[in-house]
């Protein structure tokens, strides 16, 4: 199992609604195989996405506590960009996602607070 964990990442949203602009730079980014989960705090707490790689052309996300899509491309080959759009309540608006340096999983779980068990 190859699961890659991104910290400080970055995350740019346009106006969404009455929302205004946003950007975060803490943002956490899981990716497995074709699954992706991203989580970071907004002005209303935190916000999960979490989805599965739509073929070669991308991410489609959900939002776990939230009416919120996510759509997500990337931007030139293996360059940890991605941009697409955000949808809520009927909005949408363009976002941005740039990763961080990976981290080992080991290193993730100690960062999240978990514990990873011993091989035996």
């Amino acid at each position: 199992m190859s699961r890659t964990f991104y910290a400080d990442c970055r995350i740019e949203i346009d106006d969404l609604g009455d929302a205004p602009a946003f950007a975060c730079d803490d943002a956490e980014v899981w990716i497995e195989r074709d699954a992706m989960l991203v989580s970071y705090f907004d002005d209303d707490g935190i916000v999960v996405l979490e989805g599965r790689a739509d073929g070669a052309s991308g991410w489609t996300l959900a939002a776990r506590s939230r009416p919120r899509r996510a759509f997500l491309s990337p931007i030139g080959e293996d360059s940890g960009d991605y941009a697409g759009t955000i949808e809520e309540q009927g909005e949408s608006a363009r976002w941005r996602l740039r990763l961080g340096d990976p981290a080992s999983a080991r290193d993730a779980g100690t960062k999240a607070g978990t514990r990873e068990e011993e091989d035996v």
